[in-house]
């Protein structure tokens, strides 16, 4: 049986179909492409409220601990009423007022403690930080505001290398969580980890050897079903038995993620370890590529890694990474991981540093400057060629320093700021970037840039493909 074959003038109507439709997928790709590599416009109205707080631990036996609280200069083509009242005190106690003009950064003292709370116009670009610096070693974190998701990779409770998860609960509601954790095999049995429940205004330590013992790399997961906390890791690592212990606070991201960029790898590290964690029941198998500074390139020996349900896998990437030169780290996984890299300077200070998940910038962000130690900001551009200002303020708001940074399409570039400044303000104008700050001083340390609240973000919807 022939099947009839259509003739030349049925052909021609369905060609010309497929081909405008061919078209109108490509135009829709292409807007999505550029949708993603364009700085995202401010939409919403401005915040007119925001609460942080200061991982409230107490101080290492020779290590001395700071604390400060800043309102950054309004962002670029934004004009931010005056006023607004910020309040400032410990977790368990009401606030007192505390003066911050617009530009300031203000010293927290203990009697201040490390909650704040800010309303009105006080309330845009407020961002806060702690320093806990030693002889040999040295310890950077900002001060994140509740959520109700918070996860850690990297974090230990063995000899060596052990952590404490802090929560704290600002609101006024109590609020109930779950803890997991994931070891080299498999998710870890904990005890009493599930349903805990944290009073109104209330601190808690949880050292994870008490819950997850004798492992010394672990991903911890902080879910509430009611309310919201701030938590975060203080990691104490030592490289070697014969070693000093370093410090450092291990910043967290909200979720897993398919595409992962990880920000703060130093070019001076003498160990490198990539730490990936699967919460997912399904196989994770993550491809890693590097962003240098004359682009993105996959790395000789550095093959699919494969990560097991549940589990968490460490690679060594000592001997893959560029000698003396900043990276940042693209991960990307057919099912959601977490991940972070543990740089180690064994030789001066024997200190480590945690380069963890970023976000790109829709907007300006800042990072602390720590007296006595050097500063070098990292950003990473994404798929286009992209440029950011950077400005150094002093504690009173003045300008110390300012550059303007051209990144090529998905590398690496830094800048280090002159000496005297407080803090530094990175603000995207083309394209789209990501990054961190790494620190050397008394120790070493890094630290994601810190999204300043100016807009409330609202969704933006763009037409679908039709």
């Amino acid at each position: 049986m022939s099947v009839p074959r259509p003739g030349r003038g049925a052909i021609a109507p369905a060609v010309l179909v497929v081909l405008a439709l061919g078209a109108a997928l490509v135009t829709g790709l292409r807007s999505a492409d550029r949708a993603a590599t364009e700085p995202t416009a401010a939409t919403g109205g401005l915040v007119q409220h925001s609460t942080l707080a200061c991982p409230d631990a107490p101080v290492a036996r020779g290590t001395r601990a700071s604390a400060a609280l800043g309102l950054a200069p309004a962002a670029r083509g934004l004009t931010v009423p005056d006023g607004g009242a910020v309040t400032v005190g410990p977790v368990t106690s009401d606030g007192r007022p505390m003066d911050v003009p617009r530009g300031s950064l203000r010293p927290l003292t203990p009697a201040d403690g490390p909650a704040a709370d800010a309303t009105g116009g006080s309330a845009a670009g407020l961002f806060g930080y702690r320093v806990d610096a030693g002889r040999t070693t040295l310890g950077v974190t900002t001060c994140p505001a509740p959520r109700a998701q918070w996860w850690f990779t990297g974090a230990g409770a063995g000899l060596d290398h052990s952590s404490s998860l802090l929560l704290a609960n600002l609101d006024p509601g109590p609020a109930v969580l779950d803890i997991a954790v994931l070891g080299p095999d498999g998710p870890v049995d904990t005890v009493a980890t599930e349903g805990i429940t944290l009073a109104p205004h209330s601190v808690r330590a949880v050292p994870l050897a008490d819950i997850a013992p004798q492992t010394d790399d672990l991903a911890v997961s902080v879910r509430t079903s009611r309310g919201r906390v701030v938590a975060s890791v203080d990691d104490g690592y030592a490289a070697k038995a014969s070693a000093g212990r370093g410090q450092e606070w291990l910043a967290g991201t909200d979720l897993p993620s398919r595409t992962l960029r990880l920000d703060g790898i130093s070019g001076t590290a003498d160990t490198s370890t990539l730490l990936v964690a699967n919460p997912s029941d399904l196989e994770a198998v993550v491809r890693a590529r590097v962003a240098g500074k004359s682009g993105t390139f996959t790395p000789e020996g550095l093959d699919a890694i494969t990560v097991a349900p549940g589990a968490i896998k460490a690679v060594d990437l000592s001997k893959m990474l560029p000698a003396h030169e900043p990276v940042a780290l693209r991960l990307r996984s057919r099912v959601p991981v977490v991940a972070s890299v543990r740089t180690v300077e064994s030789g001066r200070f024997d200190d480590h540093a945690y380069a963890t998940p970023v976000a790109p910038l829709a907007g300006p962000a800042a990072a602390p400057l720590v007296p006595g130690a050097d500063a070098s900001v990292q950003l990473t551009a994404g798929a286009v060629a992209s440029t950011a200002t950077l400005t150094a303020y002093d504690a009173k708001g003045g300008r110390v320093d300012s550059t303007t940074l051209d990144v090529a399409a998905t590398a690496t570039a830094t800048w280090s700021p002159r000496k005297g400044g407080a803090y530094v303000v990175v603000e995207p104008t083309k394209g789209r970037v990501h990054g961190a700050v790494t620190y050397t001083g008394d120790g070493v340390a890094a630290v994601p840039l810190m999204a300043l609240p100016f807009r409330v973000e609202r969704p933006t919807v763009r037409p679908g493909i039709r």
